[in-house]
């Protein structure tokens, strides 16, 4: 049943602090930063009050990052320790645009007990990817390179470690040569689809390879609390503008939350495909419509890019 009640969140998504340095045109920050929401970073206790909830339920997956950039919070290692002692079953995870990706920096983090983390880059070559992300692709490319020159000086064998693409217009005739710069330095390249992240990318549109679709029954609800640096919890990952809060964790256990009205009515409209009972989010939340390609190789879209495989003109 859509609307079933579990104890807790199967995954969780913590915002320790707001604000991010990045500019990407696949995200909507900088018009975040500039609007009259609250910003700020989230007190000790409330953090701890969280993931000693979640050590009752023992969610899958805590990842310590949130609309924001997380390395650019020095508590970042305490936080860690803090979930690897309380849930040690849970894959603590960061995803970072990887500006502040020192040896220092990860290195503490490893030491902490993160499991998981993820660099997000969109071309390897420096204009894209200042087009695409606000900065150039440079310090990131070198960062990275230290970072796995780190883990295996420190045998960290089990350490998963990643760089993340999505798939625009702008970066796409070279993913299959980034792919293999990235194998070649012993770097998993992960590729994934752009979303106009609920309607709030203008440029979703022309930055797509292809047609955008509706995400249909979307599972994020179902899967995935999103929590804010003041406790409140955001109806999932795209929703920046905070549009729909199901509640707050500060105030209210975590499982109360995850099984209350909010949640409880979005779940079951999205799996009936009801509109008339779901948010404006989640009615204009749009996804490309290129078939998996970022599980199932790009072999089609690349083509598509590049015109291999047409008919010679």
């Amino acid at each position: 049943m859509a609307n079933k009640r579990t104890m807790g969140p199967p995954r969780v998504q913590i915002q320790t602090q707001s604000g991010c340095n990045g500019r990407c045109v696949f995200c909507p920050n900088e018009e975040v930063l500039k609007s009259d929401l609250e910003q700020g970073k989230m007190p000790v206790p409330m953090f701890q009050k969280i993931i000693d909830e979640l050590a009752e339920t023992k969610p899958r997956r805590v990842s310590l990052y949130l609309m924001n950039e997380p390395t650019s919070d020095k508590r970042m290692p305490e936080f860690i320790r803090y979930v690897s002692e309380r849930i040690p079953s849970a894959t603590t995870l960061i995803t970072t645009n990887g500006t502040y990706l020192t040896e220092e920096r990860l290195e503490a983090y490893i030491d902490a007990g993160l499991k998981r983390l993820k660099v997000s880059l969109q071309s390897l070559d420096p204009e894209k990817n200042r087009e695409l992300m606000g900065y150039s692709s440079e310090k990131v490319v070198e960062n990275i390179l230290n970072a796995q020159a780190l883990i295996k000086r420190k045998k960290a064998r089990k350490f998963d470690f990643r760089v993340s693409m999505l798939v625009t217009s702008v970066n796409g005739k070279e993913i299959e040569k980034t792919r293999e710069f990235w194998r070649h330095n012993g770097v998993r390249l992960v590729t994934s689809s752009l979303e106009n992240r609920g309607g709030n990318i203008s440029e979703a549109a022309d930055l797509n390879v292809g047609a955008m679709r509706s995400m249909g029954d979307c599972i994020r609800p179902s899967r995935e609390m999103c929590i804010l640096f003041n406790g409140d919890v955001a109806l999932c990952c795209v929703d920046w503008h905070r549009t729909v809060v199901a509640g707050n964790v500060w105030r209210q256990p975590v499982s109360d939350v995850w099984n209350g009205p909010t949640y409880t009515r979005i779940r079951k409209a999205l799996h009936e495909g009801d509109a008339a009972n779901l948010p404006p989010i989640c009615v204009n939340c749009t996804e490309s419509a290129c078939p998996n390609h970022h599980r199932r190789g790009l072999k089609g879209i690349v083509s598509r890019l590049t015109g291999a495989g047409q008919p010679a003109s």
